[in-house]
């Protein structure tokens, strides 16, 4: 069995749900934990537990208080700064409320793509396996906010992974702020693992692979390439991709994000785009939704001025094909129609 964990709110339900589904068909023996960020999630899965019979859901009311200096977090720092803070105290909380052997944290904008059991597997040699960033050459110096990306690691519940746990909770709980400290080498969560292979050694596993946590950040390292909506990297199948900073802009028009790490776009990176968008859109229906709403970011407002914020964006022609368009190139006259029309 394997033990899985994530959180999110109404907003991000829809990419829940693909992260779910995706984990449903590569892996045969799972549960997933969700931490329910508001009462509409809650009861989403309390409706539908039927169509949901791997997820066990968590209340935000147990965490806090099973850890009441995470609850007095919340009065001093901002939602994505708390949400942040979440990263070690959820996996922490699970192991003792379940008695859990491991436990792998999740971001909810993870998309499964092939059976994830042998990277579990690694848990015979390794207390915890964490996933770097791998940076494209253009970008290395995104690495001064952090080596590693918080959004899949697992912790094996033994001496070296509690402790790894308890550590990273108490630097968490005492600073998650979501700008860069340069001073003192912080930023948010995840600058926090930079220290982790000097002080866990042989058993820390990076997975320094071609296939998992594939990115925007470090796409541009690898041949991407697609068959009957198959993914892979350099010939090898794609374990999982982060969809981080794809963000849905209206029915036809997405962002990739792809202007700030400088990514080298091809139709196998579009394919993939809009595999996930599709899939997205599909969850939406049954929400009622047609936009995200981030934590970090307002995404509210005019679609033309929505479009206006980002360069690169995707255009979806029904559902099966793309276009990948620098926005900020288009004729005047053309943003024009595209603002009014979606005035």
């Amino acid at each position: 069995m394997l033990h899985l964990s994530t959180f999110f709110d109404k907003n991000y339900l829809s990419r829940g749900l693909v992260l779910y589904n995706s984990l449903d068909k590569v892996c045969k023996n799972f549960t997933l934990y969700v931490l329910c960020l508001d009462d509409f999630t809650a009861n989403y899965f309390k409706v539908n537990a039927s169509k949901f019979t791997n997820v066990i859901t968590i209340s935000l009311t147990d965490l806090e208080e099973f850890d009441n200096l995470l609850f007095e977090c919340k009065q001093n720092r901002t939602k994505i700064e708390y949400y942040f803070t979440l990263s070690p105290c959820l996996p922490l909380y699970l192991i003792h409320k379940f008695k859990l052997n491991h436990i792998c944290t999740l971001d909810a904008d993870i998309l499964f793509l092939h059976d994830v059991q042998p990277i579990f597997d690694q848990l015979d040699n390794y207390s915890i396996i964490i996933t770097p960033h791998k940076f494209s050459k253009s970008i290395i110096s995104s690495e001064k906010f952090g080596k590693f990306n918080v959004s899949f690691q697992i912790f094996k519940n033994d001496e070296i992974g509690l402790s790894c746990l308890n550590r990273w909770r108490q630097q968490c709980i005492d600073w998650c702020c979501d700008y860069y400290d340069e001073v003192n080498q912080r930023f948010a969560d995840q600058k926090y693992l930079d220290n982790w292979p000097a002080l866990y050694g042989n058993r820390l596993l990076v997975l320094n692979d071609p296939v998992c946590g594939i990115a925007a950040w470090n796409i541009n390292n690898y041949a991407i390439t697609c068959y009957n909506n198959e993914f892979y990297s350099n010939q090898q199948k794609i374990v999982f991709y982060h969809f981080h900073n794809f963000k849905i802009l209206g029915k036809n028009w997405a962002a990739n994000g792809f202007d700030k790490y400088n990514v080298l776009p091809n139709n196998n990176i579009h394919h993939l785009y809009l595999y996930y968008w599709n899939l997205l859109v599909q969850s939406n229906k049954l929400l009622g939704n047609v936009q995200d709403v981030s934590a970090r970011v307002n995404l509210s407002g005019n679609l033309g001025n929505k479009l206006n914020n980002e360069r690169f964006v995707y255009f979806k022609l029904f559902s099966t094909k793309i276009f990948y368009l620098d926005y900020l190139k288009l004729p005047e006259f053309l943003r024009k129609v595209i603002y009014k029309i979606n005035g």
